[in-house]
């Protein structure tokens, strides 16, 4: 017969805990909180660079004039709303999983949470920001 295992002291389950090794949806989560600024950056400059370059070069032809600004930003927009839905949706994601499975959080599990919230939040601040400077390209006349 087995003998009964004796509870560990807090103290060890703490240390156990962080002495795992992070799941892949952890690091991603880290990574999701660095890439919303990283796509607002990119789409901010790729927009206004257009936008010079297309200023620039009036009157001569070439892939890059003003008529090819609404398409540009348009499609630039599109593609860092996309990306940015992405940590959203992870975020969404593994909250909706966390409440199926379990109903107590887990001490260990809440700074993993923490920051995959944090990452949707901050990806949403940015979606907002990129939709922002896409209605100032779209209000305001370029080249004017």
């Amino acid at each position: 017969m087995d003998a009964p295992s004796t509870p560990e002291p807090r103290a060890e389950l703490h240390r156990k805990s962080h002495r795992e090794p992070n799941r892949a949806s952890d690091r991603v989560s880290t990574r999701h909180l660095w890439l919303a600024p990283l796509v607002w950056a990119a789409h901010f400059l790729a927009i206004y660079v257009f936008t010079a370059l297309a200023c620039a070069r009036l009157g001569t032809p070439g892939w890059y004039t003003p008529a090819a600004l609404p398409w540009f930003v348009g499609g630039a927009t599109l593609l860092a709303s996309l990306v940015l839905l992405w940590p959203i949706a992870a975020a969404l994601r593994t909250a909706w999983h966390a409440r199926s499975q379990a109903p107590a959080l887990e001490q260990a599990q809440a700074p993993r949470d923490f920051v995959g919230w944090l990452s949707a939040a901050l990806a949403t601040l940015v979606l907002v920001a990129v939709l922002w400077e896409t209605l100032a390209l779209v209000w305001v006349p370029a080249c004017g």
